[in-house]
């Protein structure tokens, strides 16, 4: 009798636990956290006949429309887009060295690995690479030390410069939406992915110029995530060309030319 009565009672309760886990199961699937989308980015570029992928390059999402990013927008046309090439000579760095900076399209040394070749074929890392045969008294660690033993200018200058460039429109572009920029980069083969994104329309945009050949590329796309948008579906690609399905063409200014350093001018 006593066992009949606990499960007689407990029946209600099992029914009400039930029930309010549906319903908070219910409850959180529509919560505004759940409506997110993902966007598939792909950039293609095209230099004379020949048409690839934007390798390992950063584009960001601005929340907001062009018009809401109005000052934003045109701020970043004006940017001069001062070239790699253009850096480096006015701090009258080799032409091996650009060249071993143009094979990796390379905004600093650490891009990748200097090998015994490149030393031998670079003046400033031969200088480098002696200084620290003295210091080390180690061949090997003299060449993966090699960067201790260059001018900052020479090392990363480059690269520090357009990352305060853009910490400068990182910092715009917030303070318009009140809402963090996201940023992604792109694989070897031009495709990246933002994922998790609220509902919204966006700017998508690489905010500092790109090289593509003799050209400056600026890209500032408007586009609208909606819920459901998944990865799989087709990617938003953007290019220098209006080609087939591109959704979005970057404006294109020709590269800076440069000024002549201190030592070209002698």
């Amino acid at each position: 009798m006593k066992t009949e009565r606990t499960n007689h009672l407990s029946r209600p309760l099992i029914l009400t636990i039930a029930a309010f886990f549906l319903g908070s199961v219910f409850a959180f699937a529509q919560t505004p956290d759940a409506a997110r989308g993902v966007l598939r980015l792909r950039v293609r570029v095209k230099t004379g006949t020949t048409t690839s992928g934007l390798s390992r390059k950063r584009f960001y999402l601005i929340p907001g429309t062009l018009e809401d990013n109005k000052a934003l927008v045109e701020k970043i046309a004006n940017t001069s887009g001062r070239s790699r090439d253009c850096y480096y000579r006015g701090i009258g760095a080799s032409e091996p060295l650009l060249n071993w900076l143009r094979k990796g399209d390379c905004e600093s040394i650490y891009c990748r690995e200097i090998e015994a070749a490149d030393i031998e074929a670079v003046p400033e890392f031969q200088r480098a690479f002696n200084a620290g045969e003295q210091e080390f008294g180690n061949r090997e660690l003299a060449r993966k030390w090699l960067s201790v033993n260059l001018t900052d200018n020479i090392r990363d200058g480059f690269y520090k410069s357009r990352q305060l460039e853009l910490q400068n429109l990182i910092k715009q572009a917030e303070e318009i939406s009140h809402t963090k920029v996201l940023s992604v980069m792109t694989d070897t083969k031009g495709t990246a992915y933002f994922t998790e994104l609220p509902v919204g329309t966006y700017v998508l945009s690489n905010l500092l110029p790109t090289e593509v050949g003799n050209s400056n590329v600026y890209w500032n796309c408007e586009i609208k995530v909606k819920a459901g948008d998944l990865s799989t579906e087709k990617p938003f690609l953007i290019s220098n060309v209006r080609e087939g399905p591109v959704k979005c063409v970057g404006a294109e200014k020709p590269v800076p030319t440069c000024a002549l350093s201190a030592l070209e001018k002698r």
